[in-house]
């Protein structure tokens, strides 16, 4: 899983993964993984209940009619496009008692004249900025946007961007607040969820556009009332809601520019706020607004909402109280998850399913008091990891007895037909390992599990993009593809283990290697379960008392069930350092256990390289001087293509991988011998004397082609024996 352990160091320290996210990469996003237009983010969180649509309309509409009365009064010229906004003012009331709120004008507990002053801050924030013409600060008829080439780099000018935007959300926020304070304990009743949106700026932070990290300067963050309200001078990404990304002008690169920085920087919500589904976002050019939704797979971005008009006013005044009113889940929160302030831990609901499906309304409640693993990446899985106890705590630490892994892989609808289902993986290996013969056997034994479900006021659903996106899952993505299915899902298991990274030994490493693959090889023998994921951070190590350290294979996320397949399976999954060269080059060749033991061959080499023990590593700049150092950056094809010349004879992989371990290590001859042994069967073998077993390339016999892959896999049973043995011996 990557899912029992916190981020590993190994992959820190040789770069990336295919997930990795770098400015350029966020540049990219912004052609391929951003769905524009979609207003339906507009809606996403509208109140689900009549009662909350209503209450929402009718704050909306007074908010409205507040903010155009001041413009108009402010103003020496009439405000544009105010005709659709006095519609909507006109539309009768459904409620008496919020009719005789808005036409009172009395909407709060404070006098009117309390009221106007406590805004008039926020309102001077913004004025400047909604009125047309007037944020470029130029005469009439001069150019509306800064020259393409600036990119939206005037620091100034984005700051005071930023400045506008808070007031704006400040000045919606209060008048939500005195309408809902003016509202009688029954009426408020019915709307227990209703929030208070906090505009927060760091105001030691500079624009994000003029650095080389990403940094949060402005957001939203949400606070239950009994606070005072008021806007915040710092917040980080545990507190935001939304992050806010302004910039001067309006070209089409400045807007891609600020969708790019705006992923950065949501990517970091995602690692740190454990109960996060989805997340919203904002970009502000100029004087528009659009609004954004992060998903697992792409981002919705709605159109520009003008705030030079009075449409584009209200519709943002709309979002924000709908965001004030709706359900914790429609705003991306979960709700399944809670963190009790008090005594300093959490809960956690697991679904708890009694058989090989993963759909029950049946939940078991864990504990827990720290995140070991938090959703490191903008898309994908958003695979995190607790340590947990089914035991309610009784003192002030929490003594954990399994791992939880929360994730969101991609699924059939039909519970039922769901063959790639973790869960049911894990339910056959528990009972099928249980009489393994094999000694002192290490697996991973599922305790509970299941698909998540969520309560609301509208009812029970199941947590899958269909439910969480509502309109927005029928949308197609930039390449026209349909947006994948996902369905959120826990797993507990254990036992508990420790990262990769821990070994203290050569001699500990191999052992732990050595296990894991040992329970590969039964999985598959006994359960039809092929791995496909062998990582750095899917082996851990298990340390009991009164045993020696073990090794414990994890995460079955990208496994397949090899006894139903029919065909070849050439998909492309795990993590790109550790793939095997057909998988890089996505060629038509069968997967085999022999990808996998090829995967585990370059997680030795990487251990061994960087170095084993406290005080055996390699500095970072001796690692950027190796061959091997490329296996973790760029694209799958290239490195494909790398590893195909450096491992296509013995002689070269001993001059560009073997000599180059490190050799401050004790017993580093003992994992250079594991290593030729394990290369020697898998691309060498001298059991196999047809030449058509042999290297990395197509191979020319009696002349036909034959590629050594191919002929490699129809040996695997012979091949795994011998490696087996390779690494007994170890």
């Amino acid at each position: 899983m990557a899912s029992y352990t916190a981020e590993s160091s190994l992959d820190s320290r040789w770069c990336s993964d295919d997930d990795d996210e770098t400015d350029t990469e966020a540049d990219m996003w912004a052609k391929t993984r951003l769905i524009r237009d979609a207003d339906a983010v507009l809606d996403i969180a509208k109140p689900q209940s009549a009662a909350g649509r209503v209450l929402a309309s009718n704050i909306s509409k007074h908010i409205s009619a507040e903010l155009e009365h001041r413009l108009n009064t402010a103003s020496t010229y009439a405000i544009a496009d105010t005709s659709k906004t006095q519609s909507a003012l006109e539309a009768p009331m459904q409620n008496n008692n919020y009719r005789q709120l808005l036409l009172s004008g009395t909407t709060s507990a404070m006098s009117k004249d309390e009221r106007s002053a406590a805004t008039t801050n926020a309102f001077a924030g913004f004025q400047e900025w909604i009125t047309p013409e007037s944020i470029q600060h130029q005469p009439i008829g001069a150019p509306s946007t800064p020259p393409d080439s600036t990119c939206g780099d005037d620091t100034d000018d984005a700051k005071q961007i930023h400045t506008s935007v808070q007031s704006f959300i400040y000045f919606v926020a209060q008048e939500i607040d005195s309408f809902i304070s003016a509202l009688d304990a029954d009426a408020l009743g019915e709307h227990p969820t209703y929030r208070r949106l906090l505009p927060c700026m760091n105001q030691e932070c500079h624009p994000s556009n003029t650095g080389s990290s990403p940094t949060i300067e402005a957001g939203i963050t949400t606070q239950h009332r009994g606070s005072s309200i008021e806007p915040l001078n710092s917040f980080c990404c545990a507190d935001a809601f939304a992050v806010i990304e302004a910039r001067p002008g309006k070209t089409r690169r400045i807007i891609d520019k600020a969708y790019a920085q705006l992923m950065q920087s949501t990517r970091s919500i995602y690692k740190v706020q454990f109960d996060r589904r989805f997340v919203f976002g904002l970009t502000v050019c100029d004087n528009e607004v659009r609004v954004c939704l992060f998903s697992n797979d792409v981002v919705f971005s709605s159109s520009a909402l003008d705030m030079s008009i009075a449409f584009g006013r209200q519709q943002f005044i709309e979002l924000l109280v709908y965001w004030s009113l709706c359900d914790e889940d429609q705003l991306g929160f979960d709700t399944t998850v809670h963190w009790d302030k008090d005594n300093n831990y959490g809960t956690i609901e697991c679904p708890d399913t009694a058989d090989e499906s993963s759909c029950s309304a049946a939940t078991k409640m864990y504990y827990f008091d720290k995140v070991l693993l938090g959703a490191d990446s903008l898309f994908g899985r958003h695979t995190r990891c607790f340590l947990v106890t089914d035991e309610r705590p009784s003192g002030d630490e929490i003594k954990p007895k399994f791992a939880l892994k929360d994730t969101w892989p991609e699924a059939t609808e039909d519970p039922a037909r769901d063959r790639r289902d973790e869960v049911m993986f894990m339910r056959r290996i528990k009972g099928e390992l249980a009489n393994s013969d094999v000694e002192d056997l290490v697996y991973p034994k599922l305790e509970a599990g299941g698909r998540v479900s969520i309560d609301t006021d509208g009812g029970r659903f199941e947590d899958n993009t269909r439910n969480a996106l509502g309109p927005l899952y029928s949308l197609r993505k930039p390449d026209n593809t349909a947006i994948p299915f996902r369905v959120h899902k826990r797993l507990v298991m254990s036992p508990i283990g420790e990262p990769l990274e821990t070994v203290d030994s050569v001699h500990e490493l191999i052992v732990v290697l050595g296990d894991a693959m040992r329970c590969h090889t039964e999985v598959l023998r006994r359960c039809n379960i092929l791995h496909r994921d062998i990582s750095n951070n899917n082996i851990l190590v298990v340390r009991e008392e009164g045993k020696p350290p073990r090794g414990l294979l994890i995460d079955f996320d990208c496994a397949v069930d090899v006894g139903e397949r029919q065909r070849p399976n050439p998909e492309t999954v795990g993590v790109l350092p550790y793939r095997s060269i057909s998988n890089l080059l996505g060629t038509d060749v069968e997967q085999t256990e022999l990808d996998d033991w090829e995967s585990l061959l370059y997680l030795l080499c990487l251990c061994a390289t960087v170095g084993i023990g406290e005080n055996c590593e390699r500095s970072p700049e001796d690692i950027e001087m190796l061959v091997t150092k490329n296996w973790c950056t760029g694209r799958a094809q290239s490195i494909g293509l790398l590893k195909t010349g450096i491992l296509a004879s013995l002689p070269g992989f001993e001059r560009h991988v073997v000599c180059n371990f490190n050799s401050n290590q004790p017993n580093v001859e003992d994992i250079r011998t594991l290593a030729r042994g394990i290369y020697t069967n898998l691309f060498w073998n001298p059991t196999l004397s047809d030449i058509r077993f042999k290297g990395t390339a197509d191979i020319s016999a009696g002349g036909m082609w034959f590629d050594p892959f191919q002929e490699r896999a129809r040996e695997k049973d012979a091949i795994v024996h011998t490696l087996l043995s390779t690494i007994n011996k170890c």
